[in-house]
């Protein structure tokens, strides 16, 4: 797709701030370029200038006294800023939220590189830190934010619907598996090196009892403990390729009456009109008992999956609260790959982790400000 409107639309500019902070007023020429004298009209011209004023690191010292204790003769001293849980010491010079969230929001939603972030920070506000020094602060405040992590996890399991997925990821140069479990509130990471059912499982937890929204991945497949509803988009785009590689009038067919049912399934889901969604179901059953593709192995295959996952085909005809297709899932997952393309992976295991926990917190931010 080309940059820009299409030609004849109206040009897009921004909108003028509310509030002004500072004005300048031009003085009207006395002359004209071409020397005649110049005369108000009383009218105006104006044009509002964004800009960042400079910034200077605010550097506040903290200073705690240290007493002992009488009885005891314990070393006894208030906790500062960046001290460890365990209190015994603390670095010369931490740095502040401020610089924290700005690091982790360039990090984790921008996709800017460790180095890139030092680079900005010592640039334009003068302080100083390694890429090293960022993933230790990464580290540290995953750590701290536990919590509320285990709290989207919580609001995850608790809901009706939930879309499972995976994707790889690379660790030390080991491929891994980045899982997430999202649903329309939440978005929660895990950085595992294996791609087992077992990791669907601890996710979902023991008391589970809603809707997983899936792809035809064993993994999911072959759990009887749990409600299904499949992608059908994945099967459309499969036909599709089968009507691309052997291009035929059968191919095509199955292709077009495929994506008829999950268009007349959508409807008929909308409309709740019970004639409606039983019609789409006799419009899948017609299409899984056809014999006019046997000489097709790919659309037999494609057929005996949705005869043995019909109930999950179809749950999202009686179910408006399930989607046809996994597509929300795959969208969210988007900033993974984004991150995963631009950073190569991880070097460690606390990396993996740091990078799942705090996908968790700035995409289930994102959908709560939208």
């Amino acid at each position: 797709k080309p940059r820009g409107r299409k030609p004849g639309h109206v040009g897009a500019r921004p909108a003028a701030p509310e509030r002004i902070d500072e004005e300048v007023v031009h003085e009207m020429p006395s002359v004209c370029g071409c020397g005649g004298a110049v005369v108000s009209t009383g009218e105006t011209e104006s044009t509002v200038v964004v800009d960042i004023p400079q910034v200077r690191p605010t550097h506040t010292r903290h200073t705690a006294h240290v007493g002992r204790c009488k009885r005891c003769n314990k070393r006894v001293v208030e906790r500062l800023p960046g001290a460890p849980a365990a209190g015994k010491g603390v670095a010369r010079v931490s740095l502040g939220p401020n610089v924290q969230a700005m690091s982790l929001g360039l990090r984790f939603e921008q996709d800017v590189p460790l180095d890139k972030i030092g680079a900005f920070l010592g640039q334009w506000y003068g302080i100083t830190i390694t890429s090293g020094g960022l993933s230790q602060m990464f580290d540290r405040l995953r750590r701290r934010s536990g919590p509320s992590c285990d709290e989207l996890v919580r609001v995850a399991r608790a809901s009706g619907v939930v879309g499972l997925d995976e994707s790889s990821l690379r660790q030390d140069g080991v491929t891994g598996w980045m899982w997430l479990m999202r649903t329309d509130r939440v978005s929660v990471f895990r950085a595992e090196m294996s791609r087992a059912g077992w990791v669907a499982d601890a996710m979902l937890g023991e008391d589970f009892k809603g809707v997983v929204c899936s792809d035809f991945y064993s993994v999911y497949t072959n759990r009887d403990n749990m409600l299904h509803g499949y992608c059908g988009a994945h099967t459309i785009r499969e036909a599709r390729e089968i009507a691309e590689v052997v291009p035929c009038p059968a191919t095509r067919e199955f292709r077009d009456r495929l994506s008829a049912f999950y268009v007349a399934g959508r409807d008929a889901a909308q409309s709740g009109d019970p004639g409606a969604r039983r019609g789409a179901r006799i419009r899948l059953g017609h299409i899984i008992g056809c014999t006019d593709w046997v000489a097709f192995p790919d659309i037999v295959r494609l057929q005996e999956r949705l005869d043995v996952h019909k109930a999950g085909v179809t749950l999202f005809i009686d179910r408006p609260d399930v989607p046809a297709t996994n597509n929300a899932t795959e969208r969210d997952f988007r900033a993974h790959g984004r991150h995963r393309a631009v950073t190569g992976g991880t070097r460690s295991t606390n990396g993996s982790l740091s990078w799942a926990h705090w996908m968790s917190i700035t995409q289930t931010d994102r959908k709560s400000v939208v």
